[in-house]
């Protein structure tokens, strides 16, 4: 960032600043970059945005917006702005939040952690006293006994199965996660209490597969999770093999290469009738078909990972639990075109797909992993403009958010100033000049020298 913009960006907070001491609010007006609005429309040259109160006041062609007398002008000709980005699958941890805006992601959807904590850090977001994107919160993931990780809600029976779902939406979640040992019974009670409340559903499968999922109401399909089990003829070994999370998810991740074309293709058709949105979160595949890869490993950007949490990663220690070798490594990797295709052809036949990326979790950045999801989707075969759409406005769907993800008059001020053209490539969208959020200004490099 040149010296004259960062001293600009400092006056402009100063002055934010002390008009909110004095009890009002000042319009800004961006003036002069190509927009992209995040609704699917082309690109709009020489636009003008103005910005009051954390929301969109004005916004279009700089000939058919009139800029309020005394609003500040900041000018940002040659310059891209796009909506602010949407992770749709995340778990949240403090020293995440600001990392996150610092890479464009001005809101997620987080899918399960502790609840306590992550009620906790929403209160402190939403009150300011911590630097961090809209959260869109689950809390604790629910699970059958015994659950998977120590603080999901275990539930035994449909009975406890509601009361879960009636006490997350009493606690104010945006949505509720099942995981993958929740069955059919389950998941039919849950997903029958949660439609009653109104409250989306996501899911890691394992012991239900995705095409009944989908026709019993789920909201989204994570991970891929259930399609090996939809495609396959017989698929009590994958239920079975679910009792232990690395056996289930190890053998579905190498049974990819064992289904054609068509098998694909007939399961992206089932499912796209019920109008189901998929999370692929294929910088996760990615990741675990290369955890022993210090060529990938040294391609990623983890700059912004601190080392306390690189240790804490422990890769090695993950490969041992997970009882992974060689040859695993090698399937994992034979899979990922299988996945791939199944993405490409679920978009082509009409399926709604969502960004998302799972970080924190080993190797996955923070911010900096939903811009590798992006490239990802486009070479699985997506446009830089499907794929951008996937982060913003049809991520925001998820939680019927229509003020996120799109920029618009009455929308929220949630965007992001780029360098470059991310339509004509999206390696584009991580080169980030600035990023607004509720209407306040950043500097990506700022965030991250104080945080």
């Amino acid at each position: 960032m040149t010296t004259p913009m960062r001293i600009r960006i400092e006056l402009a907070l100063l002055a934010a600043v002390s008009l909110a001491a004095c009890g009002r609010s000042e319009a800004t007006a961006y003036i002069g970059a190509t927009l992209w609005d995040g609704s699917g429309g082309p690109p709009v040259p020489n636009t003008v945005i103005v910005v009051e109160d954390g929301n969109i006041r004005a916004i279009g062609a700089a000939g058919a917006v009139t800029i309020p007398r005394g609003a500040s002008e900041m000018y940002l000709n040659g310059k891209w702005v796009i909506p602010g980005l949407v992770d749709a699958h995340i778990h949240l941890e403090r020293w995440t939040l600001p990392r996150f805006v610092a890479y464009g992601v001005t809101s997620v959807r987080e899918l399960g952690g502790s609840l306590d904590d992550v009620l906790a850090m929403r209160e402190d977001v939403e009150l300011g006293s911590v630097l961090g994107p809209r959260l869109f919160t689950s809390g604790a993931m629910l699970d059958a006994p015994p659950a998977t990780w120590p603080d999901a809600i275990e539930v035994p029976s449909t009975h406890e199965a509601r009361q879960a779902i009636d006490r997350l939406t009493l606690l104010g979640a945006t949505q509720a996660k099942v995981y993958a040992k929740i069955d059919e019974p389950l998941l039919a009670a849950i997903l029958d209490e949660a439609t009653t409340l109104q409250l989306p559903i996501a899911g890691h499968l394992g012991k239900v597969d995705a095409v009944t999922a989908a026709r019993l109401g789920i909201t989204s399909i994570e991970h891929l999770t259930g399609l090996i089990e939809a495609m396959a003829a017989y698929p009590d070994r994958y239920f079975r093999a679910h009792d232990d999370f690395f056996a289930g998810w190890n053998l579905t991740e190498r049974a990819w290469t064992t289904f054609d074309s068509a098998s694909i293709a007939r399961t992206a058709a089932a499912l796209v009738q019920y109008g189901t949105t998929v999370v692929p979160t294929l910088v996760l595949h990615e990741a675990w078909s290369r955890l022993t890869d210090q060529d990938y490993i040294g391609g990623l950007d983890l700059s912004a990972v601190p080392d306390s949490i690189r240790v804490a990663w422990n890769v090695p220690d993950l490969v041992r639990r997970a009882r992974l070798t060689n040859s695993d490594f090698q399937a994992f990797r034979r899979s990922r075109p299988y996945q791939d295709r199944f993405v490409r052809l679920y978009h082509r036949a009409g399926g709604k797909i969502a960004a998302g990326t799972d970080a924190p979790n080993q190797l996955l950045a923070p911010g900096a992993s939903l811009h590798d999801e992006l490239t990802l989707l486009v070479r699985a075969g997506l446009s830089p403009e499907e794929a951008l759409l996937a982060a913003t406005r049809d991520a925001a769907q998820l939680f019927h958010a229509d003020s996120i993800g799109v920029l618009k008059p009455g929308a929220v001020a949630d965007f992001i100033v780029l360098n470059a053209n991310p339509l004509a490539d999206i390696r584009n969208s991580r080169d980030i000049d600035l990023v607004v959020l509720r209407g306040t200004l950043y500097s990506p490099s700022v965030i991250l020298e104080r945080n």
